[in-house]
């Protein structure tokens, strides 16, 4: 939490006055999700899931939450989940770029009874750039509560359509997690390790000056653990920019 409370505020003392208006920006997603899952894990049924983010340069930072809709007795955490962000992206050459993300989950529904952990802290370093034809991502992070490291690559492929006013993504991505602390500092201890998969397809078209509408559909599936129920769920979602 320190970490996204110290770049707001870099961002606070680097904003002037006379600066212009288009010097930062203001995005606001709403997506309404027939499932929730996390690294090929699922935390909740139906959910609605808005965010906003300010970027400044090559800070930016925003708030997104989780909130199910349905089934949340059963949900982790009773389905609330909070995600406080800030990240720093810095361009590499023209194709690529390298990031710090700094990441506070807040679950306000926690039950510790069952070892569900009230928040955590987790770091990220990214690399993102073409690979060949596609667009690639690499992501290294360290979650400080539940003691876990995490990897994953990403793929992607894009087809405008409509004069670009639309396209048509497709993505895949591969992980792997190893967590030290299952019980996040709770009473008790254990851990465990395991890998992470999936599809991605979609939708976009700009139904508004600044505004996108995106339909997409998403599969996931582990090893090392029990294949996930209803691994298959769709998403659709409004995304506005100021």
């Amino acid at each position: 939490m320190k970490f996204v409370l110290l770049s707001v505020a870099c961002i606070a003392l680097t904003l002037r006055a006379d600066e212009p208006v288009s010097s930062y920006s203001v995005s606001s997603d709403f997506t309404y999700t027939s499932a929730y899952f996390f690294r090929g894990l699922k935390n909740q049924d139906q959910a609605f899931q808005p965010s906003i983010t300010l970027t400044k340069g090559d800070f930016s930072t925003g708030v997104w939450v989780s909130q199910a809709l349905n089934k949340r007795s059963s949900a982790w955490a009773q389905g609330r989940e909070i995600d406080f962000a800030a990240t720093y992206s810095h361009a590499i050459n023209e194709k690529y770029s390298v990031s710090a993300t700094g990441t506070y989950y807040y679950y306000p529904s926690a039950r510790p009874s069952l070892s569900e952990a009230n928040s955590t802290d987790e770091f990220f370093l990214g690399l993102a750039g073409p690979v060949g034809p596609l667009t690639g991502k690499l992501t290294a992070s360290h979650d400080f509560k539940y003691k876990s490291n995490s990897y994953q690559g990403d793929l992607g492929y894009s087809i405008p359509f409509s004069g670009e006013k639309g396209s048509i993504d497709f993505g895949a991505y591969y992980g792997t997690t190893d967590i030290g602390d299952f019980d996040a500092g709770l009473p008790g201890t254990g851990g465990y390790s395991y890998e992470y998969y999936g599809l991605d397809a979609s939708v976009s078209y700009q139904v508004a000056a600044k505004s996108t509408l995106k339909l997409a559909v998403h599969w996931t599936d582990v090893s090392g653990l029990p294949t996930p129920t209803d691994n298959v769920w769709f998403s659709l979602g409004l995304t506005t920019n100021f």
